[in-house]
């Protein structure tokens, strides 16, 4: 019969669940296919497990026990959370790091909704522009009328006649218009563009910060 491991002591408690926080992208996050997923955390639990045995070498842990003594770990501090003693009674330091991981995790996840949730909005709001094509405009040539002698009195009659009503707007009027519609949302179209990448980055740069 193969003999019992020790028990975890505190100071290994305490380096594995500061190697999760760092390596929580690997460990308690997917973003690819199921089977990489596997082989990724596999990897990361194996090294968290190299990096205990090599800092506690007279208790080398593996990665299979690194990963059930942190659901262990994982178990306690959602009971805390659950019996609202997290914020009253006394906590552990190994307690206190799980919880700042949970934390984490929700910011994150919550980010990520938001974000997903502009994408949709963003992509709802974009309308296909229309295509804009240029008609050329007919040029009336100009003709030259030579007027007759007794023009004064043509004239007079012409300038007491009544007014005909106003013209309505030309093409180009128009033309110009929508010119002036579609650039407009163009202009909100980059104002949101520019709004989604800002907030990208700066989630970017807060999750660099975290894991220093």
């Amino acid at each position: 019969m193969r003999p019992r491991k020790p028990n975890w002591s505190t100071e290994q408690k305490l380096l594995l669940v500061q190697l999760v926080k760092a390596r929580r992208e690997d460990l308690l996050t997917g973003r690819h296919s199921c089977r990489e997923i596997a082989t990724n955390r596999r990897w990361a639990w194996d090294e968290i497990a190299e990096e205990i045995s090599t800092a506690h070498p007279d208790v080398p842990r593996t990665g299979k026990e690194c990963e059930r003594h942190w659901f262990v770990e994982l178990a306690k501090a959602k009971e805390l959370m659950l019996t609202h003693r997290s914020h009253t009674g006394h906590i552990s330091p190994v307690t206190k790091v799980v919880l700042e991981i949970l934390k984490l995790q929700r910011k994150e996840a919550d980010f990520k909704d938001r974000t997903e949730e502009d994408n949709t909005a963003f992509e709802e709001e974009e309308e296909p522009q229309e295509e804009m094509k240029y008609v050329p405009t007919a040029i009336t040539p100009i003709i030259n009328i030579e007027l007759p002698v007794n023009h004064t009195n043509d004239m007079s009659r012409l300038e007491n006649a009544p007014m005909s009503p106003p013209c309505s707007p030309s093409p180009s009027a128009e033309k110009r218009d929508l010119e002036i519609s579609v650039l407009r949302r163009q202009e909100r179209v980059l104002q949101l563009q520019e709004e989604y990448y800002s907030l990208k980055i700066k989630h970017l740069k807060a999750r660099m910060l975290m894991d220093l």
